[in-house]
């Protein structure tokens, strides 16, 4: 259960102190080394708390890496480290970053019911049982041919 909410996670950086530069969710939706693959492979400290929010790389970079390091520091433009304030943990898949079980029971479905297309299948104009077939379809439940070939 533990892999299935953890990317829903993320930090809020107070003094850095409980936050890996590199591997934690708190700058964007991913960690920086999933965002910047190139970047972390060249990375001397890859397990770097926020102690030393200053990342350390083995070799000056060559020309054609200036644009990604480029985007890097953009990305920690604004993200302030505050000396006066802990870390927190955000709840990434909502507006006020608070856990709730709905927020996570929406997060965990596999079609989101606000893209689901109701409106097209339950159309007025369109015949019910063409309707209940297109509603099957997009759940996939009908029993097409190969899944009947499935079954025997």
């Amino acid at each position: 259960m533990r892999y299935i909410v953890t990317p829903f996670f993320g930090f809020v950086v107070g003094d850095g102190k409980k936050v890996r530069f590199w591997k934690d969710n708190w700058c964007g939706t991913t960690p920086l080394c999933e965002t910047f693959p190139s970047l972390y492979a060249l990375t001397s400290s890859k397990e770097a708390w926020g102690g030393s929010w200053n990342p350390c790389f083995n070799r000056p970079f060559n020309d054609w890496e200036l644009e990604e390091v480029e985007r890097l520091f953009c990305c920690l433009e604004g993200k302030k480290v505050r000396v006066d304030e802990e870390d927190r943990v955000r709840w990434m898949d909502s507006k006020d970053g608070v856990f709730s079980v709905k927020s996570l029971y929406r997060a965990l479905q596999p079609m989101s019911l606000d893209s689901f297309p109701s409106k097209i299948i339950w159309n007025s104009c369109v015949q019910p049982k063409l309707s209940f077939f297109a509603w099957e379809a997009s759940w996939g439940r009908v029993l097409t041919l190969d899944f009947l070939q499935k079954r025997g």
